[in-house]
């Protein structure tokens, strides 16, 4: 989520906003209202008509009946990952409105009468519970959309393990911070599930003597290797002299670049 550029294919916060509201209103038992429920309940003095749109609903919390909902937000954040890594976001429009996803008819036939018009369909289908001819979601494409679902899964899967309910005995990243902290494994990249990703733009396109120089890729390289080092492998890292410069016994003499042999090894 979050488009820097102000656009772009991801999802903005408003619709992620909205993801977590549906999801909370989904639960058996809910743990919160639907919309409909809040324009229901709402005073004379709460009525407001926006655009044409009913935007209705009460100012004071009291008016609502209390969630009897039990589950921990440890369990509900889990629960999270695994509703949405399985859901149909193109066969459906989530309706906070209604509180439940509407289903949509297989192409070409026209949309169902809980869907209004006007409202663009496309991978990604959150309505907006007010302006309900508006997808939230309209800029997110097949591929955020689908990478969306496999990051859930991933999400949820880890929810499954030991190290999301108890301390690692061996130091590892456990909990909430695993989920959330910078490198954090993406999912469908082979067997290794649950390494960190590092992408290092090492240009080789000039061939292995490329590698003999000390361009921008070296310092990129040198933190990644210093991440895993530090963050991953909880080493104490601290800058020092290379072995040339210690010795100048092994390697290439002090001073001058490896040859193309100790840089291939």
């Amino acid at each position: 989520a979050g488009n820097p550029s102000g656009g772009g294919p991801l999802l903005n916060n408003y619709a992620l906003t909205l993801l977590v509201l549906f999801f909370l209103q989904t639960r058996d038992p809910p743990v919160l209202p639907t919309v409909a429920r809040l324009r229901d309940v709402a005073g004379a003095e709460d009525r407001a008509v926006v655009g044409g749109w009913d935007c209705s609903f009460p100012r004071d919390a009291a008016a609502l009946e209390p969630s009897t909902n039990t589950e921990s937000p440890c369990l509900l954040l889990a629960q999270f990952f695994h509703v949405f890594g399985d859901f149909d976001f193109a066969g459906r429009v989530i309706s906070l409105r209604e509180g439940r996803a509407l289903p949509l008819p297989p192409p070409p036939a026209p949309p169902s009468s809980d869907v209004p018009e006007g409202l663009k369909l496309g991978p990604f289908n959150l309505q907006d519970p007010f302006e309900l001819s508006h997808n939230v979601a309209a800029n997110v494409n097949e591929k955020t959309a689908a990478r969306f679902g496999r990051c859930c899964r991933a999400a949820a899967n880890y929810c499954r393990s030991s190290r999301y309910r108890r301390q690692s005995g061996k130091g590892r990243g456990w909990g909430l911070p695993r989920l959330f902290r910078p490198g954090a494994p993406e999912p469908g990249t082979g067997d290794a599930a649950g390494a960190f990703l590092l992408s290092i733009p090492v240009d080789v396109a000039g061939g292995s003597r490329r590698l003999a120089g000390r361009g921008p890729w070296f310092r990129e390289v040198c933190a990644a290797v210093a991440f895993v080092l530090r963050d991953v492998l909880k080493c104490d890292c601290a800058a020092g002299e290379t072995p040339q410069a210690a010795g100048g016994e092994r390697g290439s003499p002090e001073g001058s670049a490896p040859s193309e042999e100790e840089a291939e090894r």
